[in-house]
């Protein structure tokens, strides 16, 4: 899908780009718009401001970025794991698969506005591969089954992170599937 056609669907993030390369003074109505992308992806403001004044990039061009910012949101959520914030690492773990899913279509050439769940799972329908492939081990698996499974089950991290009521066990056994499901992808 062409850029101007996704920009279009958000007038309010276009004149957002606008303003954040004229480097003018954000309003209110802006920064609601940063906390809600935030919200939405995972992502601190920072990352959110500067994906937004890349969107004219073309994806290639973005590779190693989202590349770095997935490893980047990864680690910490491995960190925060490991100090019991749960809350926090699931959502940290959220954001990088937001950023595998970026990195994915970037190795494509193809652009991705991932301002809701809809348009990830919009994208995996569209471009990934439904067809069994081999993995080193031997096994067979489909890259399009991997990325739903990735969506669902980070999903629901990142839902934990609004309500906090996953058991601690039911958190333990999502991340960990989360972060397999992951370095699946990583291997495809």
């Amino acid at each position: 899908m062409a850029i101007t056609k996704q920009l279009s669907e958000f007038p309010e993030i276009i004149e957002l780009r606008d303003k954040l390369t004229r480097r003018e003074s954000l309003n209110n109505r802006d920064l609601q718009l940063i906390d809600e992308l935030c919200k939405e992806t995972g992502w601190t403001a920072k990352d959110i401001m500067d994906e937004i004044k890349d969107l004219d990039k073309e994806p290639l061009t973005l590779v190693d970025k989202y590349q770095k910012l997935l490893e980047k949101y990864f680690n910490e959520a491995l960190e925060l794991k490991e100090k019991g914030d749960y809350i926090q690492a699931g959502e940290k773990l959220w954001g990088a698969v937001t950023f595998l899913i970026k990195l994915y279509a970037s190795k494509r050439n193809i652009t991705v506005m991932h301002w809701s769940h809809g348009k990830l799972f919009q994208f995996v329908e569209n471009n990934v591969d439904k067809r069994l492939i081999k993995l080193s081990d031997s096994s067979e698996i489909s890259p399009r089954e991997v990325f739903y499974e990735l969506l669902i089950e980070a999903g629901a991290l990142h839902n934990n992170f609004y309500e906090g009521d996953l058991p601690d066990d039911a958190f333990e056994m999502i991340f960990n599937k989360v972060v397999r499901l992951i370095k699946k992808v990583k291997e495809i």
